[in-house]
């Protein structure tokens, strides 16, 4: 994956889906954010099993790819 967006997009974006990130959980995997990036955007989600939030956000894309961070 290799993406060019701005900062303040990406800020916003994770702004917006950390809120549902669980910090103390027994699954590790709800405590990260799902980056997706393809075509000409980037996606970001996350859920703690009850809620999923979505953002999307404009990024040049040259290599698409997901992973969690």
């Amino acid at each position: 994956m290799k993406l060019t967006i701005e900062r303040a997009a990406l800020l916003r974006s994770l702004a917006h889906v950390q809120n549902v990130v669980e910090r103390r959980t027994t699954i590790p995997i709800l405590s990260n954010v799902k980056l997706a990036a393809e075509s000409d955007r980037l996606g970001l989600t996350a859920t703690d099993m009850d809620l999923s939030l979505v953002a999307h956000e404009p990024a040049a894309v040259a290599r698409p790819g997901t992973t969690t961070v």
